[in-house]
């Protein structure tokens, strides 16, 4: 049972609605964020994308973390303009640390709405490392969308070998949001190179690999 009213107001206002979440540190947001949420928004025919700031990523070190209400600022101005891109605080209302039981709640707590968990192809390489990865597989349906540099380490790794009799056809990933889980998509779409760690280092590489590692 949820227990905080914003939550429970924020599952409320998408009650029958397919909801795509896409979550991470936003250190800070950038373009290929939007490029990913406008993807989703299209390819999955979601209703709306959440931008779910994590407090701290679990897999990452606070080394470089900028504070959480700074990058949940980055990505709400990335989003002006996007109405159908909501911004959201969600693990910090639910007090929840790791994706598996944020999601876990998010399901027990609004059985009505059909969630999409949404990461790009980076994420799926090391998705093996995730606290409890498989339950994520099991609880809800995933799209992925490809990366510059990760397609093939992607679905060659651990978690896409492990769940490869799940994954469905690209063309059919409209439909992802009315499957059952385990089920998930690869989206080889349009590449956008820009990554967060680009931006804090300065960096122009199209690998996102830092040409020096003095900070401006």
């Amino acid at each position: 049972m949820i227990q905080n009213p914003k939550a429970r107001r924020l599952l409320a206002a998408v009650r029958g609605r397919t909801v795509a979440i896409m979550g991470g540190s936003f250190n800070p947001a950038h373009e290929g964020h939007l490029d990913i949420a406008l993807l989703a928004l299209q390819k999955l025919r979601a209703d709306e994308v959440w931008w779910m700031v994590s407090p701290q990523n679990p897999l990452k070190t606070a080394d470089g973390m900028a504070p959480f209400e700074a990058r949940k600022d980055s990505a709400e101005r990335m989003a002006r303009g996007h109405p159908r891109i909501r911004v959201t605080d969600i693990e910090v209302l639910l007090g929840t640390r790791f994706t598996a039981d944020t999601l876990g709640t998010l399901i027990a707590g609004a059985p009505f709405t059909r969630f999409i968990w949404v990461m790009g192809a980076d994420n799926l390489v090391g998705f093996h490392r995730w606290a409890q990865w498989q339950q994520i597989f099991n609880s809800v349906v995933i799209a992925v969308f490809d990366r510059p540099t990760y397609s093939l380490r992607a679905l060659s790794g651990p978690a896409a070998r492990r769940f490869a009799k799940a994954r469905h056809r690209q063309r059919s990933g409209w439909r992802l949001g009315r499957r059952r889980a385990p089920a998930w998509v690869f989206f080889h779409t349009p590449l956008n190179a820009l990554s967060a760690t680009s931006i804090r280092y300065g960096s122009d590489r199209p690998d996102g690999k830092c040409r020096t590692r003095q900070k401006q």
